[in-house]
């Protein structure tokens, strides 16, 4: 259970110099993708899905306040984003960002509202589908951020501990899944009796206490 701790702790912060950060969804879940075909807006959209099952969510159509609050855009180009629907209203910097993520060669963003409790409100994606995703499994990147948008992870502790990993079944081909563990955490997570946001780092021993108990019954192998 001790390394579950500090690998919780590292997940979200706790060994950094900003501390230890945790929140999950407080409200509704209600998804949208812009920049994609039909065929890729379904599987991203599925993915989300996916994950929220696991945490014990349900996924809305749309939000009563904002219409949609799980935003996905994807984009050949950060110039693009200048021109992406709403999204200049929900980024009043969009064009200080956009030189920075250009600066940076980066190709995905992501920024959380959160609620008067600390729970997300509102998550905004931004992906450039620059050389890197192009040579990533599409489902691969849809379940990995459909997972970063379901908890406030820490960049450098999620960039270590990745919660998406490649599987292969009999014969077919490898496909996505979330690692078994990080299943775990995520319906962990999601326990009303965990509070909705915390800065508290001994989040981090009630956290691992129910994956410890999720072990012992067996839940969460198939995830």
């Amino acid at each position: 259970m001790n390394e579950d701790i500090e690998r919780i702790r590292r997940l979200f912060g706790g060994g950094d110099a900003g501390g230890f950060k945790f929140a999950r969804w407080g409200g509704p879940i209600a998804p949208t993708v812009i920049g994609l075909d039909e065929g890729g807006a379904r599987l991203f959209g599925e993915a989300i899905r996916l994950v929220a099952g696991i945490a014990g969510r349900e996924v809305e159509d749309i939000d009563p306040e904002m219409g949609a609050n799980f935003l996905v855009y994807v984009m050949q180009d950060w110039a693009h984003a200048a021109r992406a629907p709403n999204l200049p209203n929900f980024l009043p910097d969009l064009p200080a960002l956009i030189e920075r993520l250009t600066a940076a060669n980066a190709n995905r963003y992501r920024v959380f509202a959160f609620d008067d409790q600390g729970a997300i409100r509102a998550a905004i994606t931004l992906l450039r589908y620059d050389e890197q995703m192009r040579a990533a499994p599409v489902d691969y990147i849809a379940l990995t951020e459909a997972a970063l948008g379901m908890l406030v992870y820490d960049e450098a502790g999620v960039a270590e501990d990745r919660p998406v990993v490649m599987a292969r079944f009999d014969e077919d081909e490898p496909r996505a899944m979330l690692s078994p563990w990080h299943a775990q955490l995520l319906r962990a997570a999601y326990d009303p009796r965990i509070p909705a946001g915390s800065k508290d780092p001994s989040l981090a021993l009630r956290l691992a206490a129910r994956i410890a108990v999720a072990a012992e019954d067996g839940d969460g192998d198939d995830a």
